[in-house]
This record gives C-alpha cells, sequence and structure tokens, in this order.
C-alpha cells in the first residue's frame, strides 16, 4: 500500500511538473531580474542625485519649489510628490499616467524623467511575470496561466517534501539530500540538486507561493480574511484619493515596478493582485490602492494615478504642516503627499521609516490645511483588523521585502531555486523516459 501511493505520489509530482514547468520557469526567471529593480534603478539614476548647497541646507517650502517648476514648465500640475530621507536624494513630482519628473529639492531645477530604457525592460518584464506578455496570448488568458502555474508549484512543493522524506534517518541519507556533491554526474547529480535546492528553499518558498495565490485568486484572498475571523471586502470600485501603502523606491523612475505590482491595462500599476484588488474585484483605471500597497501617481508607489480633475489645490498654509509631520516621525525614509480629489479636502501624507515593503513602519496622515491640522488617518495599520493587516503584509512577504534587503535576497535566491528545480526536473525526466528509450532501442 505504501509502496502504490508514493508510486503515486511520484506520478503526480513528475507530471504536474512536465505541465506547468515551462510557466514555473518563466516566473522563476522574470522574478529573478525584477527582484532588485530599485537598487538598479537608484544606480542607473545616480546622475540625478544632487548635492546640497551647504551642510544644513533644508528643502524649498511646497509652495515655492512648485512656482519655480513652473517657472520652466508652466502649468505644470502634480498629482503626487515625494520627498526622500538622504539629502543628496532628488524629489519626484508625479503627472499621474503621463509620468513624473525629478527635482532639485534645494533649487526646483528640473532634472529629467530618469532612464526610460531600463524602466522599460523593468516594466516587460514584470508584465511577463504577471501576464506572460510578449507571448500572444491575451492578459486575462496570460493571468489565467501564471495563476495555475502558482497553484501547480504548491501541489509540487508538498508532493516534492513527501518524497524527499527519508525513510531512515541516518546522516547518510540525509547527507544524500541535503548537500551537494561535487563528484556526481549525469541523473544522480540531477537527482542531488534537485533535492538539496527544494530542501534549502522549501520553507521560504511556502510563503512566495501561498502570497502568490492569495494575489491571484480571490477564493485564497477570501480565504485569508475568512480564517482571521473578517469577513472579505465587498468587490466595489473605488475611486482615488487616499493611500494604503507608503512611497519607496529611491530613484526608481515613475511607472517602474519598484514594488513589483503588474501594470494595468493602460499602464497603470495593479495591485498585489493584478487586475484585481483585494476581493478579487476588478479596478477602476486610476483607482487608489488599498493599506498597505502605494498610492498612486509616485515613483515607487505602484501604479500611476489620474490627476484629480479642476483647478489645482492651492499650497498655501500645506509647509507648516508637513514640518509637524516630518517632527512627529523624526527618523522618516520618505513621504509622498497627494493631491486631493477635491479643493478643499485634506491632503493624505504617507511616512515611511523602513525600507520599500515594511508596511510596520509607515505612517499615514490627513494634512487639513483649513484647519491647521495634521490629523492621523484611519487607514493606519494599527486601525485595520487581522486579516487587512495580513493581506497589507502578504504582498511584500512575496517579494521579500517585508523584511528588508535580506529578505528580498532571500526571495531573489528562491526564484533562482525555482528556475533551478525546472531544470533538473526536466533533466531529470529527459533521461527517465527518453534516455531508457534509447538503451531499450539498442538492447
Amino acid at each position: 500500500m505504501h509502496l502504490t501511493f508514493h508510486r503515486t505520489i511520484f506520478w503526480v509530482h513528475l507530471i504536474s511538473g512536465l505541465i506547468a514547468g515551462i510557466v514555473i520557469m518563466s516566473m522563476s526567471v522574470t522574478g529573478l531580474l525584477i527582484a532588485y529593480e530599485t537598487q538598479l534603478m537608484e544606480w542607473v539614476n545616480r546622475d540625478l542625485r544632487v548635492t546640497p548647497p551647504a551642510a544644513n541646507a533644508v528643502h524649498l517650502d511646497v509652495e515655492t519649489l512648485l512656482a519655480k517648476v513652473r517657472e520652466t514648465k508652466p502649468g505644470f500640475n502634480p498629482s503626487g510628490i515625494t520627498w526622500k530621507g538622504d539629502p543628496e536624494a532628488p524629489m519626484t513630482l508625479s503627472l499621474g499616467r503621463e509620468g513624473a519628473f525629478f527635482i532639485n529639492p534645494y533649487t526646483g531645477e528640473v532634472l529629467g524623467e530618469g532612464n526610460h530604457t531600463w524602466h522599460d525592460f523593468f516594466h516587460a518584464a514584470t508584465d511577463w511575470h504577471r501576464f506572460l506578455s510578449g507571448t500572444g496570448l491575451s492578459r486575462d488568458v496570460g493571468k489565467m496561466l501564471t495563476g495555475a502555474g502558482t497553484l501547480v508549484f504548491g501541489i509540487l512543493l508538498v508532493s516534492g517534501i513527501y518524497l524527499w522524506w527519508p525513510k531512515h534517518w541516518r546522516w547518510s541519507n540525509l547527507r544524500a539530500v541535503t548537500l551537494f556533491n561535487r563528484k556526481l554526474k549525469g541523473r544522480a547529480r540531477d537527482w542531488n540538486w534537485h533535492n538539496v535546492i527544494g530542501f534549502w528553499s522549501a520553507f521560504p518558498m511556502l510563503f512566495i507561493i501561498l502570497t502568490g495565490l492569495i494575489m491571484s485568486y480571490s477564493w485564497a484572498n477570501n480565504l485569508l480574511y475568512r480564517a482571521t475571523g473578517n469577513e472579505p471586502p465587498p468587490p466595489r470600485t473605488r475611486t482615488m484619493g487616499t493611500f494604503g501603502g507608503a512611497p519607496q523606491g529611491g530613484m526608481a523612475q515613475s511607472g517602474s515596478r519598484p514594488e513589483g505590482g503588474p501594470r494595468g491595462e493602460g499602464g497603470e500599476r495593479r495591485s498585489e493582485g493584478g487586475t484585481r484588488g483585494e476581493g478579487g474585484e476588478r479596478r477602476s483605471e486610476g483607482a487608489p490602492r488599498r493599506e498597505g500597497e502605494r498610492p498612486a501617481g509616485a515613483p515607487g508607489m505602484g501604479m500611476r494615478g489620474e490627476r484629480p480633475a479642476g483647478p489645482p489645490p492651492s499650497l498655501t498654509g500645506l509647509a507648516p504642516l508637513l514640518a509637524q509631520a516630518r517632527a512627529q516621525v523624526a527618523d522618516w525614509t520618505s513621504m509622498s503627499l497627494r493631491m486631493p480629489l477635491k479643493p478643499g479636502d485634506p491632503f493624505p501624507l504617507m511616512v515611511d521609516r523602513g525600507g520599500r515593503g515594511q508596511v510596520h513602519l509607515r505612517t499615514m496622515f490627513n494634512l487639513d490645511v483649513a484647519q491647521q491640522k495634521v490629523i492621523e488617518s484611519p487607514d493606519n495599520l494599527s486601525n485595520q483588523n487581522l486579516g487587512r493587516r495580513l493581506r497589507m503584509y502578504s504582498r511584500y512577504l512575496h517579494t521579500g521585502e517585508l523584511f528588508g534587503f535580506w529578505g528580498q535576497t532571500v526571495a531573489a535566491l528562491c526564484t533562482l531555486a525555482g528556475a533551478m528545480l525546472v531544470w533538473t526536473g526536466f533533466a531529470l525526466a529527459w533521461r527517465r523516459f527518453f534516455k531508457r528509450k534509447n538503451k531499450t532501442s539498442a538492447a
């Protein structure tokens, strides 16, 4: 009975891998390519860094700075403004889907739009990762295939652990499936690599797969909420104007995928779940992100948001409120301001104290210019139920960014491991089916 069950699991593992292997390989390779997008975009845009005019120089206030920009670009009405805590980093003025400009925060000089070549590369890699774009498939079909590939990858992980499990827990048995043996060649080498890579990557890979399922399927997303005793958010179309995530990404160009989220049909970045939001609902064009996602329209903030219609809001009286917010979060690393939808509405502000994706280090405010008050936003992480908090974490657990650079590195290594598992799995299958056939024919 045991042998029959073991053989059944083996064939499920083998056939599933052969069917979904190409899609898993595609997601693994593209996941590796985009793993360090933020760092790479900061490096390729390094010529946009600025030199402070003095040791303790301060940025121009927001009203003066925008007036300086309009001297060069009349009628310039940004949808979002991002500051960095690094004194040499430029600030960014976003223009919705039209892009963004990097600005010298000390002089108001327009520095440019950043490196378009690398931006387009990461855009293409992200779309391939999420939708298999470039293959001729529609986005819906591509998303269906990558979601199914993630699901099959989970089946492969569970069945692989069962097949890996030693019958006898002796060191000689464990060494064969936990340590690389450089003396092996051919099938024995592929078997050794497949087992060793699978063993060391299994635990973090499990979280990458689970969070990928949450982002791909509404049923998985809803299950996360219900498992924590909370009702999933109902499908709805949202309007923009509030944030739910913190801006990060250094000098990542607007429209680049600093957090890994895919683009929507119009080129804007979608939510973590691809074309659908938390509850699996379809997003409207320019819709805002939920808590834990990046706000629209600023670099490092996910998707490009629409600019509010009508005349631009007055920035008079905003500078002292920004100063109050900075004082409340003295160790801030990035701040992102969004323009309100309607004149008189508060300005949503998001302040980050950590790296990209560290949602637990974010504080959100509403800046009420009329009352000259800095009000804590109800969208802060601490105000959310457990299901919502876990949903916020899941996006950045998928990329490892929740744990900073080293978490990001673990996730990148897992994408490399995924590619190697497919490669060695295909090699083992080739030898099983074709090498055996050749030997039989020769006999």
